[in-house]
């Protein structure tokens, strides 16, 4: 055989091999698998996670450790920098909170992995276990928590040449500990191409100590997360390739031995242990190839397997949740805590939801038994009762004519200001039998005295009870659209009117929709488009104030459109007051329960993206903003335990709070007016133009004041 044929021979060898190892490769992944979905009720993204949330684990306590922003070869990710989050799962707002780093650390190079928590039995000191990939590097970094400030202190970091590729690990001492190594060799093209298409099983899993450093298992194909049990006598080793779980007894000597495999039927990722049953779960990739090759439009799915009695002659494997990709991508992790399932992602966002419907029976009956001292002393915290605000006074004085409440202003480029009058309000004070009006008033004017808006078309005048308004300038005629929200017999509905001369509103159409259930606010963005807030989750006054109680984050904004109407946000305990930056990119929602301001970013076709949330300390209401500055001006109740008891020898006060700058990393929070209700009582909006400013209540009065 000449020297071109034996080429051609190898040539035609190779390509077989090559064809014969990818269509294993494509097998090992499941390349052709398809979901069925299988999801859980009550599914609530995690805020501020939106680039990953790779490993998850959780105290006894309820506060869970998150590992966020991870940059691994050949999957998506961000170029923010990587981050440890805090979430309390006892606190129903389930709101993660990132944890200060030390000044020590290399911040701008910290891509954390797998995840491991030790407590000392000596002091109950908490020791945060982190794999971090610094250059695409394996080292370990050990630091210690500080529950108080919410903090991690820097300890040291680990490196070692047999820790050369960690993937995930697990704390069995201050300083030691079980790692897996997911690749046999360190060299990334080897990594990421030669490895999968050879599919040997030479990954392994290594002992770390002081005393020593060893491999004390292979023979794994992609060795992946890593547990171990309440009694500390076995490790579970998931191996991604082999689609199953390992069970290994440790020895004296820290050694381990292979006991079983379970089979799970997915690419499961890591591995989570329920402290007080045993019971695993799994956070798996049910299409590895859909991974990997990341499309978009194809988007990886996401799976949680639970598996039972372990070590069980017949282990019980369950698939818990499942999911293509269009709501949550390329799952990771599942941890499980008072009936509730973390569910974090490589790359993607994290879900908390309710395991099932006894489940979540069973946890609000037993939170209900437990904790309802506890729920009633957070909903004393949540009104702010105990606070009380020294006197901040302006030079003011009040508006002629509003005598029943102004519970909502909103101010044209041109000084025109509208004002929405006499709100009944279930649970609110009414010092009025008159329907609802609306009050026009120009700022210009030497003395700004309100004028009654004569109202014209097709509504009943009798129950007009007007609540929150927007203003709408079509650019195309200068025509002035009024959005107001209307609460006939208590329901709820948009009125659209024309402004015209005259001081004249001309009503054009009523829009009802069962998602506009319960409208507090509105903020228009077309001549019949709107985003509106729903304060509550349902129209029943008990139920609401249950889920209150409980913390249920369940109100929501609303998009509408004549073409289509659907939540645009949810996760709110009470969306109050919604308005849009200057520019119209951006979209705020005031949570009264939450005392923040919520930021969204406007997309293609409506979609609100959630981008951060800036704390106020006080019950706002209506968001106002300047249409120069871009400033946000707030109308807030500082203690909520008054407005809802109101009595008149200790009334409900009045706040009002300025944002500046809330798009930076540190907006300017101020309080500009405060009383005690002996001037102004319920203050739910207030308007700023040309140094004055506009402050309105919900039953009461109105204030027209000079700003310093």
């Amino acid at each position: 055989m000449g020297t071109v044929g034996l080429i051609s021979l190898v040539i035609a060898a190779l390509s077989l091999l090559c064809g014969e190892r990818l269509v294993n490769f494509r097998k090992r992944t499941l390349a052709s698998r398809e979901l069925v979905q299988n999801h859980l009720p009550n599914c609530v993204a995690l805020k501020n996670m939106d680039h990953g949330s790779e490993d998850i684990t959780i105290l006894p306590n309820g506060l869970a450790f998150i590992s966020a922003g991870l940059k691994y070869p050949g999957l998506p990710s961000s170029d923010d920098i990587g981050k440890i989050f805090s979430l309390d799962l006892q606190d129903p707002r389930l709101k993660p909170v990132e944890l200060r780093m030390p000044r020590n650390f290399d911040l701008e190079s910290f891509n954390p992995h797998g995840i491991s928590v030790y407590t000392d039995p000596s002091d109950d000191a908490i020791y945060l276990f982190v794999v971090n990939h610094p250059q695409h590097k394996s080292q370990v970094e050990l630091f210690k928590f500080f529950e108080e400030d919410l903090s991690l202190v820097h300890l040291k970091t680990i490196k070692h040449e047999l820790l050369h590729s960690v993937n995930d690990i697990v704390a069995v001492g201050v300083d030691s500990f079980y790692a897996t190594n997911d690749h046999y060799y360190s060299h990334e093209m080897l990594k990421g191409v030669v490895e999968p298409l050879l599919a040997q099983p030479w990954a392994n899993v290594v002992y770390y100590s002081h005393e020593k450093v060893q491999v004390v298992s292979e023979g794994y194909y992609f060795a992946n997360g890593i547990n171990i049990s309440p009694d500390k006598r076995h490790i579970y080793v998931v191996d991604l390739f082999d689609h199953s779980v390992h069970v290994l007894e440790r020895k004296e000597d820290n050694a381990l031995a292979s006991l079983k495999s379970v089979a799970v039927g997915s690419l499961c990722d890591n591995v989570e242990v329920d402290p007080e049953t045993g019971d695993l779960w799994l956070g798996c990739h049910p299409n590895g190839w859909k991974l990997f090759m990341f499309d978009p439009k194809d988007p990886p799915g996401s799976e949680v397997i639970h598996i039972q009695n372990i070590h069980s002659e017949e282990p019980v494997v369950t698939q818990v949740y499942a999911d293509n990709g269009l709501v949550i991508m390329g799952s990771s992790v599942a941890a499980t805590y008072g009936g509730k399932v973390l569910i974090g992602t490589v790359f993607h966002k994290a879900l908390c939801c309710d395991l099932n419907c006894k489940a979540l029976l069973a946890t609000v009956v037993a939170a209900f038994a437990a904790f309802i001292g506890h729920r009633f002393l957070r909903l004393k915290e949540i009104s702010l009762a105990s606070r009380e605000v020294p006197l901040k006074h302006l030079s003011c004085h009040y508006l002629n004519n509003i005598e029943y409440g102004a519970e909502d202003i909103t101010i044209l480029r041109d000084g025109l200001a509208f004002l929405s009058t006499g709100l009944k309000y279930p649970g609110m004070p009414s010092f009025s039998d008159e329907p609802g009006k609306i009050y026009v008033l120009d700022l210009l004017h030497p003395q700004p005295t309100p004028v009654e808006l004569q109202i014209k078309g097709e509504l009943d005048l009798s129950s007009f009870n007007p609540h929150g308004i927007s203003v709408y300038t079509d650019e195309a005629d200068d025509s002035v659209y009024l959005f107001t929200v209307n609460h006939p017999q208590h329901n709820s509905q948009v009125e659209i009117f024309r402004f015209v001369e005259e001081n004249t509103l001309v009503h054009l159409k009523t829009i009802t929709h069962p998602l506009l259930h319960s409208v507090n606010d509105i903020v228009a963005v077309g001549v019949e488009n709107f985003y509106a807030t729903n304060d509550h989750f349902t129209s029943s006054d008990v139920l609401q104030f249950l889920a209150i109680i409980l913390g249920f984050p369940w109100c929501d904004v609303v998009y509408y459109s004549p073409e289509e109407v659907r939540v645009a946000a949810n996760g709110f305990l009470s969306s109050n007051g919604i308005n849009m930056s200057p520019d119209k990119r951006y979209v705020y929602v005031s949570d009264i329960i939450d005392h923040e301001i919520d930021v969204f970013e406007r997309q293609e076709g409506e979609q609100l993206v959630y981008l951060k949330s800036v704390a106020v300390g006080s019950l706002c209401d209506n968001i106002e903003v300047d249409h120069r500055t871009g400033d946000i001006w707030l109308g807030c109740h500082p203690n909520g335990s008054k407005l809802s008891k109101l009595d008149p020898e200790d009334p409900p006060g009045s706040e009002v709070i300025q944002i500046k700058n809330i798009h930076s990393q540190q907006p300017v929070v101020s309080q500009v007016y405060a009383d005690n209700g002996h001037v102004l009582m319920g203050s739910s909006v207030a308007a700023s133009y040309e140094r004055k400013l506009l402050i309105g209540t919900v039953f009461q009065k109105a204030l027209l004041c000079d700003l310093k």
